[in-house]
């Protein structure tokens, strides 16, 4: 039977229909047609606890509410020790969806699991969440990851130690990703992603027949799928007899696309593209599906709220929910007026880098904006957390360098999320005709004469500006050179804060947390 069923299976690879390749004019028609017809899905960002200032990539909700994702960042709240160790390694994360549709605090997936000399990204359970596979990727001696799959087993005492899969999946000289597991009746199927020879071109999504645990020699999903270019992050939808997957070839607007097909293992039906609004022109991938089948998420590079620019350095995860067309109907009228959010979200406390923008200038202008400082800022936290409370030791030196982690995930990312909120309020009130006045404050640290802070702290004014020239696509340019009525922007470089700055404490450095409030720039109402 086993043998019958390879057989079959094989013969399958060579029931694809090939579409006649479209002309370039035909190609640009239907990528305008793809880029305008927008569904009735709302995309929703996941919010900041989840989504570091890193990367996001795969990630899956459990039925029990568990939400589990794999991110690049840098527990800096745990242990400083390992910081520069852990801030460039990928780990499995988990968090809760709470009732109130808020996310737990994440917490790094079992230390079994995750491993601290390599990259663990992407991964997939069985339906009994008795077995995970995941991917590990290292460096090989030419300094590129190679990736490769591994499983580890649910015991009595908790996740066990993973092992690599067999050869036949981890072919040698390639790369082998992304698992989704299948479970038919008395077998599984794996997906996965590998550059192994024999393949259409690139990366190319494969499957092996799993039974009794032993993995079967892969076969190229086709040429229905698999294209010249690449294909990645499969995910197999049981129910819909669906497969989900991203490709830089098949037709789409830009970047990887999410495209869907009909059918298993290598007959396929036609490819069509997600459309609008889970694809853009950046790269999307990583689409899954939950339970209901009306909702999932999806992996994005796309500019957002919370980038402020048109950043693309990273990717967020994103939660998706299809609309019924019947039941959207127009938003009511908010509670409170224009002004009444604006003023929700002032003060806003912006913080920098010491010496920053432009270290050593005695310009009181810059080409800097502030999202770029921000972003520069949000890199080199280890290295102020590192260096906070010089010359103390033990729990002293572990207390100052938890408030100034603290201070920079709290402080530092609120004052930037705020900012955002407080540019979307003030288009909305300036496109409704109203007026509005803002005062922006600059100060420094007193370490340094006040003629330099004084100009240090108007070039901290003149990279919110440059912001806001930038933000919204422009939006607020003839607003702030004047050729708009509405906006008036008051500057008012102040310089040193005025207060009793000691060098001697080892707090009160340009590393300390005394210094780190005292570089800032504040927005008021006016």
């Amino acid at each position: 039977m086993k043998r019958s069923l390879l057989l079959i299976l094989t013969l399958l690879t060579t029931l694809v229909i090939q579409a006649q390749p479209l002309t370039d004019a035909q190609r640009r028609e239907q990528q305008r047609f793809i880029a305008k017809d927008t569904l009735p899905v709302r995309v929703e960002r996941l919010p900041s606890r989840i989504n570091s200032h890193f990367s996001e990539y795969a990630s899956y909700l459990a039925p029990d509410s568990t939400f589990y994702f794999t991110s690049m960042r840098a527990d800096i709240e745990e242990d400083y020790d390992r910081f520069f160790e852990t801030s460039w390694y990928c780990y499995l994360y988990q968090s809760q969806l709470l009732d109130d549709g808020e996310y737990a605090k994440p917490q790094p997936f079992s230390s079994v699991v995750n491993s601290t000399r390599m990259f663990n990204s992407n991964f997939c359970f069985n339906s009994r969440h008795d077995k995970l596979l995941l991917t590990r990727c290292a460096k090989d001696g030419d300094g590129l990851l190679q990736c490769s799959l591994w499983q580890s087993q649910l015991g009595k005492k908790g996740w066990e130690k993973p092992k690599m899969l067999p050869k036949t999946i981890n072919a040698p000289n390639s790369s082998n990703m992304q698992p989704c597991l299948v479970e038919a009746d008395g077998y599984e199927v794996l997906y996965f992603v590998s550059n192994r020879e024999h393949g259409a071109g690139g990366l190319d999504i494969w499957y092996s027949i799993v039974k009794d645990g032993n993995y079967d020699t892969p076969i190229n999903a086709g040429r229905a799928i698999n294209t010249e270019g690449n294909e990645v992050t499969p995910f197999y939808c049981l129910p819909e007899q669906r497969l989900y997957f991203s490709s830089d070839e098949h037709l789409g607007i830009g970047g990887y696309d999410i495209f869907y097909s009909a059918g298993a293992l290598s007959q396929w039906g036609e490819v069509s593209n997600m459309g609008v609004p889970f694809n853009s022109t950046y790269h999307d991938y990583y689409f899954n599906l939950n339970p209901d089948l009306r909702s999932g998420y999806f992996s994005s590079n796309r500019p957002n709220d919370y980038s402020g620019d048109q950043d693309t350095c990273c990717n967020d995860l994103y939660h998706f929910q299809w609309v019924h067309e019947d039941t959207v109907k127009p938003q009511p009228k908010p509670d409170t007026t224009l002004a009444e959010r604006i003023a929700s979200v002032l003060p806003i406390t912006l913080y920098f880098q010491n010496d920053y923008p432009d270290p050593r200038s005695t310009r009181d202008t810059t080409e800097a904006h502030y999202a770029m400082l921000y972003r520069q800022y949000v890199e080199e936290i280890g290295h102020y957390v590192e260096e906070a409370g010089g010359g103390l030791t033990g729990d002293t030196l572990r207390q100052v360098r938890a408030e100034v982690a603290a201070f920079m995930r709290d402080s530092v990312a609120t004052g930037y999320e705020r900012l955002v909120k407080l540019t979307h309020y003030l288009k909305e009130a300036l496109e409704h005709g109203d007026t509005v006045t803002i005062k922006i404050s600059g100060f420094a640290s007193p370490l340094h004469h006040s003629d330099y802070n004084r100009h240090l702290s108007s070039r901290r004014i003149v990279s919110l500006l440059n912001y806001l020239h930038q933000v919204e696509g422009g939006f607020f340019v003839p607003y702030l050179d004047g050729s708009e009525p509405g906006l008036t922007v008051i500057t008012d470089p102040q310089g040193a804060v005025q207060h009793h700055f000691s060098t001697d404490s080892a707090n009160e450095t340009v590393f300390g947390l005394q210094a780190a409030k005292d570089r800032k720039i504040v927005i008021t109402g006016k």
